[in-house]
């Protein structure tokens, strides 16, 4: 029925749960589908691990997740980590002052699970209500500067996130930067990203990258899309990232668009888009 494909990672925000941050039931059965025939799936999340879990045991997945876009592989069950890339210590610290200079809500991803901020604002108020996840009050994250962390994220007006993208770019040019939401300004590691997450548990496992499905919606999901025997971009994912994909969920509501590429991928009761330049795989 998914012949040739064993593993499926599964992006979250946009891709798995809907506008209300809930797994709808299509999405959810869509998920026992590929299970029932043999596809491993696990989540892929720019979300921290301990919050990502919930979906996970809802779901009754097993196994390992992808957590901070790849920083993190941990397995959900016995905490083994199988991969972990730190924001080093002396690029976080700088991070921090000049988030700090410009008077910009920072998120600190701690390796001990918890995301801190110096205080709490309007943005913090909108992250928590994103993530139904709660932050950890530091007062002076400048505290943190001496350690490494999962990551940094900033968060501003949409305008404001795609300038300092362009400009924390040449000023981190060895860190890998990506917006999650257009409010989101993400700093973590070089190498960091979810393709290298799902390459991890892959070869742990003992599947062939041909053999990974990936599914996603934004630009952090473009290097594990790219990565996959097939990357399936939903249905509302901006145009750049369904010209990256292998193929595009068939239209309709958004909340469900992972449903109907599985249901495509399995059956072809409906038609999975192609990319617009050769696929590297062919028909499905």
């Amino acid at each position: 029925m998914f012949s040739p494909y064993r593993l499926a990672a599964v992006d979250l925000d946009g891709t798995l749960l809907g506008p209300d941050k809930s797994i709808s039931a299509a999405n959810a059965a869509a998920v026992r589908r590929l299970r029932e025939a043999g596809v491993q799936v696990m989540l892929a999340s720019g979300r921290r691990h301990e919050n990502m879990l919930r979906y996970h045991r809802q779901l009754g997945l097993s196994g390992c997740m992808v957590s901070c876009n790849g920083a993190l592989v941990q397995d959900a069950e016995t905490n083994e980590v199988l991969h972990q890339r730190l924001l080093p210590a002396q690029s976080a610290a700088r991070i921090l002052e000049d988030g700090h200079a410009r008077g910009m809500t920072q998120n600190y991803y701690h390796t001990d699970g918890a995301v801190y901020v110096r205080e709490k604002t309007p943005w913090t108020s909108v992250y928590e209500g994103r993530t139904g996840g709660g932050v950890s009050l530091a007062g002076d994250l400048q505290r943190f500067g001496g350690q490494a962390a999962l990551k940094i994220l900033w968060i501003a007006e949409p305008e404001e996130i795609t300038r300092l993208q362009e400009e924390m770019r040449a000023r981190y040019p060895d860190l890998y930067l990506t917006i999650t939401d257009p409010e989101y300004l993400e700093f973590m590691a070089a190498g960091v990203s979810k393709a290298t997450g799902l390459a991890v548990v892959a070869e742990r496992i003992g599947v062939s990258q041909q053999e990974t499905l990936a599914f996603g919606d934004g630009d952090n999901d473009l290097p594990m899309l790219r990565w996959a025997g097939c990357g399936i971009a939903m249905t509302d994912a901006k145009p750049h990232v369904r010209a990256a994909a292998d193929r595009s969920a068939p239209p309709g509501d958004p909340e469900t668009s992972f449903a109907r590429a599985v249901a495509a991928l399995s059956d072809g009761t409906q038609r999975l888009s192609s990319r617009t330049d050769s696929p590297r795989i062919g028909p499905l």
